[in-house]
C-alpha cells in the first residue's frame, strides 16, 4: 500500500477513553426508564455503532417510543460523556501533534451525532487537528462505508490514500467496505482477540505506538 495522506481516526474508545462511561450511561438509561439494565458484555461487543443501533440490539423487544426515551434519556443524562468530564487517552494528543508535525491530515469519524462530537471535540480543545468531521447522525454508521467516502470526497483523496484508526471491528470493517486499510488499537471495547476477526494492517497496544508504525509504509 501507498504511504497515507490522511489519518481517520474513530473518537470513544480510540482517542477518548470512554468505553465505562458510556456502558454506564446505557446501564443508567435502561433502569431509569424501569427496564432491566443490560449487561456489560452485551453492550461492549456494540460500541462504536450508532446510539438508536445499539437501543435496537439491546431491547428488541420494546417498542419504538420505548426505546426512544432510553435514547433521550441517554442524551441527557450525567455520566454521558459527551456532556461532561471528557477523557483523552494520555497519548492522544502527543501522538495528534506528531502526525500533524509529519504532515499527516487527520480527520474524525465516529458513531456519535454531530452535537456530541461538536462537544467532545470543545471539551478536549482539539478542533485545530481536524482538517474534517463527519459522524453517524449525518452518514450511515458504521461499518457501512459512507463516513469515510464523505472524508475522501470532501479532501479530495481515494480511500487508499488514508488509514483508518480504531478500537473496534465496526471501525475496521468501515475501512475496509471503502477500499481503504485500518489499524487497531486494543485501548477500547474491542479485544485483540476479537479485532484479528476484521482486515487490519495491524493490533497496537495504544497510540503511542502509531506514529512510529506508520514510518514503517512506503
Amino acid at each position: 500500500m501507498m504511504k497515507p495522506k490522511l489519518v481517520i481516526f474513530d473518537w470513544d474508545g480510540t482517542l477518548a477513553d470512554t468505553t465505562l462511561p458510556i456502558i454506564a450511561t446505557v446501564q443508567e438509561s435502561f433502569t431509569v426508564n424501569g427496564h432491566a439494565a443490560p449487561e456489560a458484555d452485551q453492550i461492549r461487543p456494540l460500541i462504536g455503532y450508532n446510539l438508536p443501533t445499539i437501543v435496537r440490539h439491546l431491547a428488541p423487544d420494546l417498542n419504538l417510543r420505548q426505546q426512544e426515551e432510553i435514547m433521550e434519556t441517554y442524551a441527557a443524562h450525567h455520566l454521558n460523556p459527551n456532556n461532561r468530564n471528557m477523557t483523552l487517552f494520555p497519548d492522544a494528543i502527543p501522538c495528534l501533534e506528531t502526525l500533524k508535525a509529519q504532515g499527516y491530515w487527520l480527520a474524525v469519524a465516529t458513531g456519535k451525532g454531530r452535537t456530541g462530537l461538536d462537544n467532545s471535540i470543545a471539551q478536549t480543545g482539539t478542533a485545530d487537528f481536524w482538517l474534517a468531521t463527519t459522524c453517524a447522525s449525518e452518514q450511515p454508521s458504521k461499518p457501512a462505508p459512507d463516513m469515510v467516502l464523505k472524508l475522501c470526497d470532501e479532501l479530495g483523496l481515494m480511500p487508499s490514500e488514508t488509514v483508518v484508526i480504531g478500537d473496534t471491528t465496526h471501525d475496521l470493517d468501515m475501512a475496509a467496505n471503502a477500499g481503504a486499510p485500518a489499524i487497531a488499537v486494543t485501548t477500547g471495547a474491542h479485544s485483540a482477540e476479537r479485532l484479528r476477526t476484521s482486515p487490519h494492517l495491524a493490533i497496537l497496544p495504544n497510540l503511542s505506538a502509531l506514529p512510529d508504525f506508520l514510518t514503517t509504509i512506503k
